[in-house]
């Protein structure tokens, strides 16, 4: 509406008369309001042409489990089979030490990877498989090459419940796709989307559309507010809980004091340092329209790549349903 204002003002109106002589009337026709009826008319045929055109393909749904904080996928690496954390929050896929052993994959000699995490930041090599699928679907960068390239880190935690930790799979392979993420239902789906836009989901229940910015990476970065305060959250997927960071403690206007009760944790993560995270109680967290009563979240006085607010973690991801749409930069919430 603000776009045809706009060319309205750029037309002032001027009345004219046009006599109907066979019954005498006088209609006073404008030509502001005959173009804003055009473009409006124009907007709502794009509309259907782009909706006529949106096509939502299926591509493959893979069993996923959300054990010790932690939400897995299966993998298969050279055809062998591994266990990824699904992790939306990592730029770039990794794979352990021990899984480069088992797996037999062979190490770059030539490309590394400089990796930030919670501890600092690490210079890691790479290694190359030479397949990587999900649910039958072969997966690859979104690079020129089109390459299978991981990064090799040692990962906090090796273990999600009876699951030896292999990797993550980070955005470079998955933004690829839209991913339907229903930890309740045991399953990732994911989607091939083209030309959509708007609300195009074909779930059969109500849902929230939440509109996000990625600044790097393809990093989804989204709107909530926190005890009031509205500010930018990653969703992560890989992060078994979520943050609270420096950023967001500073215009939450959270002070130290206030912590100091809470219960604390030696945090440690891909880096050489530990962080002191403490666990703290607050009012409400809102999400794309839902209200999240006296939420527990983790603060910490870290600096998080992209520059965000905070985390939305495993926690948040694993009691609804979210469709995470890389297609048309959007985040979709089931609601209840």
């Amino acid at each position: 509406m603000d776009n045809d204002a706009a060319r309205i003002r750029q037309f002032p109106g001027r009345l004219r008369a046009v006599t109907n002589r066979g019954k005498g009337r006088v209609v006073i026709a404008k030509p502001s309001v005959l173009l804003w009826l055009f473009c409006l008319t124009a907007n709502v045929a794009a509309n259907v042409a782009a909706n006529a055109a949106c096509s939502v393909d299926n591509q493959a749904t893979i069993p996923l489990d959300a054990s010790g904080g932690a939400i897995t996928v299966p993998v298969e690496v050279n055809g062998i089979a591994a266990t990824f954390i699904l992790d939306t929050g990592a730029q770039r896929s990794v794979v352990t030490p021990a899984a480069v052993q088992r797996l037999g994959l062979a190490r770059d000699e030539w490309a590394g990877t400089a990796m930030r995490g919670i501890g600092g930041i690490e210079n890691r090599p790479n290694a190359n498989p030479r397949t990587l699928t999900l649910g039958g679907i072969n997966l690859v960068r979104r690079t020129v090459h089109h390459d299978t390239s991981l990064t090799v880190g040692i990962l906090p935690h090796t273990r999600a419940g009876n699951r030896v930790i292999d990797g993550l799979l980070g955005r470079d392979f998955l933004s690829l796709f839209d991913l339907d993420i229903d930890v309740a239902a045991h399953r990732l789906t994911l989607l091939q989307v083209r030309s959509c836009s708007g609300r195009f989901l074909p779930w059969s229940g109500t849902y929230a559309a939440v509109p996000v910015t990625t600044p790097a990476g393809n990093a989804m970065v989204v709107p909530v507010t926190l005890d009031g305060t509205p500010l930018r959250a990653l969703l992560d997927t890989g992060a078994s809980a979520s943050l609270l960071a420096a950023p967001g403690i500073f215009r939450t206007g959270l002070r130290q004091s206030s912590l100091e009760g809470d219960p604390a944790d030696q945090v440690s993560g891909l880096g050489p340092r530990t962080v002191t995270m403490h666990r703290h109680i607050f009012r409400s967290l809102q999400v794309g329209g839902q209200t999240i009563d006296a939420p527990v979240i983790w603060v910490a006085p870290i600096r998080l790549t992209p520059i965000v607010d905070m985390l939305l973690g495993a926690d948040w991801v694993a009691s609804r349903r979210v469709w995470i749409s890389y297609a048309t930069r959007q985040l979709f919430v089931a609601t209840p």
